[in-house]
């Protein structure tokens, strides 16, 4: 009797799995999604060139507006320092002690028109500037206006004559000495602006007022809106460049990728027969040319270990045939029948002999 068929009387076989509980759990599978490589260089590449294009446009954004309001600095300084130069002191406090504003709030006075063409042609030389004069009134941080361009350009814009104002002290310090206040635009009643202030002296050198010189903040905004739009126009043709370089590059280093993961598609379906060479010859070696070298030579291999595993098994085939064969030869020459046949015939080969 075979090993196999023999066993113990009262022995029992167990087929259960042990498990820790009345119901085994079977173990959820857990899908995961597919993103290719080409996508994640896609991403990648673009995220760390906007990162960089974002760095350089916040870069260029403050250079340029920097830029611009320093230029803004400059020429308001020289153009508040030539405007006070200009100014007869003389007259100015003249009109300013013996004249009184007329109904609409201004003043009649020649010396006030005088005042008024000196202030235009400083608008002239620079439409920017928007010039005004003023003295020191007897309160802390009062100031009394005498002459404001805006009185022949817009009236209801324009500070009138000996008007009265309380600033921040900042307009003050134009009648100490020459002060620059264009850090950043500020804004007061008539608008928003960035100015200058400079001191006005007597014959006697003595100071007795000031002149102020404002330009709009609006052109500063227009510089910046200006470098906004030309950026953001560049920004639009950077984007598609960029990503059409990233498409080309992202192409470039995936494709070998793409050919390789095709090819060993095929080898595990049994088409050993593919070249894997062409990915190996470039110019410039890199790992995925390695790759493809040691990928050809395991397909090789296990290629030819196939091919001899499928040989020694047509061999044991034919082995296991024969023994099959000899096997039931022997089964018929032990039989009974055979035996009987062959009994048969020694009868009759001596019933030959014997008549012979």
């Amino acid at each position: 009797m075979s090993i196999l068929n023999q066993s113990a009387p009262n022995a029992t076989v167990s087929t259960s799995t042990p498990t820790t509980g009345d119901h085994a759990k079977a173990t959820p599978k857990i899908r995961k999604g597919f993103i290719s490589l080409r996508i994640k260089l896609l991403l990648a590449f673009s995220f760390l060139f906007m990162l960089a294009f974002g760095a350089t446009y916040y870069w260029f954004y403050t250079y340029v507006s920097d830029l611009a309001l320093s230029r803004i600095r400059t020429d308001l300084s020289n153009v508040v320092s030539t405007a006070a130069a200009g100014v007869d002191a003389n007259e100015l406090m003249g009109l300013y002690n013996e004249s009184k504003p007329n109904a609409d709030g201004f003043s009649d006075d020649p010396r006030f028109q005088r005042q008024l063409d000196w202030l235009n042609t400083v608008h002239k030389i620079d439409p920017r500037a928007w010039p005004y004069i003023y003295v020191k009134g007897e309160k802390t941080n009062e100031v009394i206006y005498v002459v404001d361009l805006w009185a022949r350009y817009n009236p209801d814009k324009s500070a009138k004559f000996q008007e009265h104002y309380m600033s921040q002290g900042k307009i003050n310090k134009g009648l100490e000495n020459f002060y620059l206040n264009a850090d950043k635009p500020y804004t007061d009643t008539w608008g928003s602006w960035v100015s200058a202030y400079a001191p006005i002296h007597d014959s006697k050198n003595r100071i007795v007022a000031a002149i102020g010189v404002d330009y709009e903040a609006q052109y500063l905004t227009q510089v910046q809106d200006t470098i906004r739009q030309t950026v953001s126009i560049f920004a639009v043709a950077f984007c598609v460049v960029l990503l059409i370089i990233v498409l080309f590059v992202s192409r470039l280093l995936t494709l070998p990728i793409i050919r390789l993961t095709q090819q060993a598609k095929l080898i595990g379906e049994g088409h050993y027969e593919q070249d894997l060479s062409g990915l190996a010859k470039v110019y410039l070696r890199d790992e995925i040319a390695v790759l493809s070298e040691v990928f050809q030579g395991m397909v090789n291999k296990v290629y030819q270990r196939e091919r001899t595993l499928i040989q020694q098994v047509e061999e044991l085939k034919i082995e296991i045939d024969e023994a099959k064969r000899i096997k039931q030869v022997n089964e018929i020459v032990d039989s009974d029948f055979f035996q009987g046949l062959q009994a048969k015939a020694r009868v009759m080969r001596s019933r030959t002999a014997a008549n012979m």
